[in-house]
């Protein structure tokens, strides 16, 4: 039917659209996912061939390297400098420019997700915006503190500058030939809002060839926590009318580019049932299988950066809670897989009746991972966590859900906007502000049950929105056919005044790539004198060197004339001596020659 070509971060992006992927090739699609990185960390590379394996419509590889980009550009300026005869100063000159525009995209991209941090909207997300910082030089860091700090004019006047600049940045080489080489009728790119993300090239290449692009929205907390839409794609695709209003508030997209289609990430879960009864799971986990327990589902690092001790201080409060039947719930303990490393120094055997599993190390790939977590969920009475996905997958398996506030996972909560769908009033998470409080919930919950409405209102709202029993991923597979079927938009070639910006944009630069060295400014200020200073050093090294070769060079002219005086007088001095033995010898070799001249007459 068509061609679909998906850019991805990395492919840990696959589990998010792996169901997708494989139903638009079984509608006729071919799909190539490009990675713009390789990762192995949980063993995502293996995941993308095991998902190649499965359809030859669908093919994985990576995206060219942006240092080929540059290489390209290098070999045409080679052979453009070679015909004209003059091949250092194109070379040079060609690579200076390509890092320049690299660094000044890079700089460009940083500041402006930087800068979003400090809308009213954002307030109190203090650790999204030191994550955002740290990416930056400290001087744009500095600059862009003291613009944003002077008001909301001040700051609106560089966001527009910045994306004025955006626009001059010219698309690398390599890019633009890899999207005209891949002749895709819809380009799909996926998370774009990464800070600093640099797919934001993909859509610019999409516009100026004339393929239609959309943005794909992975996660929850996309929209968020992360960096701008920078080029708005044709097309955004989200899970439901939350995210939809995230996209036109945030980051300026027509609300007739946005298609909601649900979360084809969660489908799997409404269908899947317990691999193993809950007394063969207990058995396997370490629990005794005749009392309830309460799954604590981990987070990711940023969120939770040092959970072990709130977990053990959540345990204690277990065992020391007034009402027996908390104080008698086991506790089975399941670490992020990419955040399990702290859980070494974890020990459940100090507390009763509780459990560390998976063991850390275990492959999150495998084919058993997730059917042993939906059965960690199906089996357990409550699930607890700081602010993770998992919860939105134990709301769809229908248990109850809870959280705690804490000042040490303050950012993590009340510091991001992600988590506000989880709690108040359309949320699905029931939040405590102390752990006596939480104790009290759980009291609750075992002695009245659960709210099951609760759950579904939620899913039908976040997961599902055309409907609890309609799935995601048939909605979006459509939505993508539907990009991919529509006539292409016309080719945006660049406008005649960016061709002439980018000549005064080629110092700011070369200005980014050098403060992108972060160096500190008396360096940048001393730079030319002490470059001049160690210039006229070396002069005096060089005349010395120069001198030392000049006499080095007489003394060799001495040398020779001394060797040639020396073998000369000492072949001469071997020849006077030797002549009067010569002579004698002559003499006497006359003499008998006379004698026996003499003889022959007589």
């Amino acid at each position: 039917m068509s061609r679909v070509l998906f850019v991805m971060l990395h492919p840990g992006f696959i589990r998010y659209y792996e169901g997708a992927l494989q139903g638009l090739a079984d509608a006729g699609h071919d799909i190539h996912v490009a990675f713009e990185v390789s990762r192995s960390k949980l063993g995502e590379d293996e995941t993308a061939r095991r998902l190649a394996s499965r359809s030859p419509r669908i093919t994985c590889g990576t995206t060219p390297e942006r240092v080929e980009s540059v290489r390209e550009f290098l070999s045409r300026a080679d052979r453009t400098a070679t015909r004209s005869g003059n091949a250092d100063m194109p070379l040079s000159g060609a690579r200076a420019r390509a890092r320049a525009w690299e660094s000044l995209a890079t700089t460009v991209r940083l500041l402006g997700d930087y800068l979003r941090f400090f809308e009213p909207a954002f307030a109190g997300t203090t650790k999204l915006r030191d994550r955002a910082e740290k990416r930056l030089p400290r001087l744009e860091s500095a600059i862009a503190r003291g613009v944003a700090g002077a008001g909301a004019p001040p700051r609106r006047l560089l966001g527009a500058m910045l994306r004025g600049l955006e626009r001059v940045i010219p698309i690398p080489r390599a890019i633009e030939a890899f999207v005209r080489e891949q002749r895709p009728d819809v380009l799909l790119v996926t998370p774009l809002i990464e800070l600093g993300s640099q797919q934001v090239d993909y859509v610019k290449a999409a516009r100026r060839l004339g393929v239609r692009s959309a943005l794909c929205v992975a996660s929850w907390d996309n929209l968020t926590s992360k960096g701008l839409i920078r080029v708005p794609p044709d097309h955004v695709v989200v899970w439901n009318e939350a995210q939809k209003q995230e996209a036109t508030a945030l980051h300026g997209v027509a609300p007739d580019r946005v298609v909601v289609t649900g979360a084809q990430l969660f489908d799997p879960w409404f269908t899947a049932a317990p691999s193993r009864s809950r007394e063969e799971f207990c058995a396997m986990v370490g629990l005794a299988p005749a009392r309830p327990f309460v799954l604590y589902v981990g987070s990711s690092i940023f969120i939770a950066p040092d959970e072990v001790p709130f977990v053990e201080r959540w345990l204690a409060a277990l065992r020391g809670a007034a009402d027996p039947a908390v104080a008698g719930l086991a506790a089975l303990v399941r670490p992020h897989p990419a955040n399990a490393r702290q859980w070494r120094t974890f020990e459940p055997r100090d507390v009763a009746d509780a459990s560390l599993w998976p063991p850390i190390g275990t492959d999150p790939t495998h084919a058993d991972f997730r059917r042993d977590y939906f059965d960690s969920l199906f089996h357990s009475a409550a699930v607890v966590g700081v602010n993770t996905s998992a919860q939105i997958e134990a709301a769809i398996v229908g248990r109850p859900v809870f959280t705690i506030r804490t000042p040490e996972f303050a950012h993590a909560q009340a510091g991001t906007l992600h988590f506000r769908h989880l709690v108040g009033g359309a949320g699905v998470v029931r939040e405590a502000v102390s752990l006596d409080e939480h104790v009290g919930q759980l009291a609750a919950l075992l002695a009245r049950g659960g709210d099951a409405g609760t759950n579904r209102r939620f899913v039908e709202a976040f997961i599902r929105p055309r409907g609890f029993d309609v799935p995601a991923t048939p909605a979006f597979v459509d939505a993508i056919t539907a990009m991919a079927a529509a006539a292409p938009p016309a080719p945006v070639p660049p406008p005649a005044w960016i061709r002439v910006a980018r000549g005064p944009a080629l110092g700011l630069a070369y200005a980014a790539g050098a403060l992108a060295e972060d160096r500190p400014l008396w360096i940048y200020a001393l730079r030319s004198a002490m470059a001049d200073a160690l210039a006229a050093a070396s002069a005096t090294y060089r005349i010395r060197d120069w001198l030392y070769g000049r006499r080095l060079g007489l003394k060799r002219a001495r040398r020779m004339v001394w060797r040639v005086w020396y073998e000369s007088s000492r072949h001469l001095t071997v020849r006077l001596r030797r002549a009067p033995l010569v002579l004698v010898k002559r003499l006497r070799h006359a003499g008998v020659a006379a004698k026996r001249a003499v003889r022959r007459e007589s």
